[in-house]
């Protein structure tokens, strides 16, 4: 009998302390451009993907700087598998290290009129893979994407948080 009264405390209270427990951070989930198949030549085809995401920066208190809150563009490449099943055995496309794939990224902050746009290139390492190619614009606000090889959408909007 005891032990079942217990059980019930324990239970009774939980929601109580969870509801004390303050969130951490606010970020939006990412949103994702639909993939584009792209050919950058021969043994350089694959697949392009980029993803969007917001993060929320904080103010400056003491023994801390201020961080600013940001959008960010990451653009990854997947290049297709070598149709010749006997080809060459490095990881690299092709076999041979000279595909590069050129992004240009346009970031437009809608409520500050901040904006850059810039062009960037992921190509393959022959020790990690492929790299990929990073972009930011800093600010809070709805922020407008454009990914030039990522034509459908052509554009995305994310909004990033002021900072707490």
């Amino acid at each position: 009998m005891m032990r079942s009264i217990l059980k019930f405390a324990a239970v009774s209270i939980l929601p109580t302390f969870a509801l004390v427990i303050p969130a951490g951070p606010a970020s939006a989930d990412p949103i994702s451009f639909e993939p584009a198949h792209i050919d950058a030549g021969p043994g350089c085809a694959g697949t392009v993907t980029a993803e969007v995401s917001a993060s929320q920066g904080q103010q400056a208190r003491e023994f801390a700087d201020f961080i600013d809150s940001s959008a960010r563009v990451t653009v990854n490449f997947a290049a297709d598998a070598p149709s010749n099943p006997f080809g060459s055995l490095s990881a690299a496309p092709g076999g041979g290290n000279n595909c590069a794939i050129s992004t240009t990224v346009t970031m437009r902050n809608l409520d500050t009129g901040a904006s850059t746009t810039e062009t960037r290139t992921t190509q393959y390492d022959g020790h990690y893979g492929w790299n990929a190619a990073f972009f930011s614009l800093d600010g809070s606000g709805r922020v407008a994407v454009e990914v030039s090889t990522n034509p459908n959408p052509s554009e995305l909007i994310i909004d990033v948080p002021t900072p707490f």
